[in-house]
């Protein structure tokens, strides 16, 4: 398990999910907000210091950083959603090249 990956995913998710932009939550936390954005593409691990400043905009403990987060099902049809509504504006090849990309992740 990568628990970089899932500490900043989930990192984004609960900025997102408290609607706030990078640069608003770069503020509270003491970051750049390039910083923000480099920590939400996995490109940097936050420090110590970072993540209590985090748990305490969130009012979060650290472990809950470290636990993979399953959406709802209303977050998942929102995404379906929004998705379906991209495919819908693409010709046939983007449409046959996104069915071979979406194959590699079946289990």
């Amino acid at each position: 398990m990568d628990f970089q990956k899932i500490i900043n995913a989930n990192i984004k998710i609960l900025r997102e999910k408290n609607k706030l932009s990078q640069e608003q939550f770069a503020e509270k936390i003491g970051l750049s907000s390039k910083g923000v954005s480099n920590l939400e593409r996995n490109m940097y691990q936050p420090q110590a210091k970072t993540i209590n400043k985090i748990c305490e905009v969130f009012n979060i403990t650290p472990d809950f950083l470290c636990r993979p987060v399953e959406l709802s099902n209303r977050e998942k049809s929102d995404i379906l959603h929004n998705i379906n509504a991209i495919l819908c504006t693409l010709g046939t090849e983007e449409l046959e090249q996104i069915f071979k990309i979406a194959k590699t992740f079946e289990k």
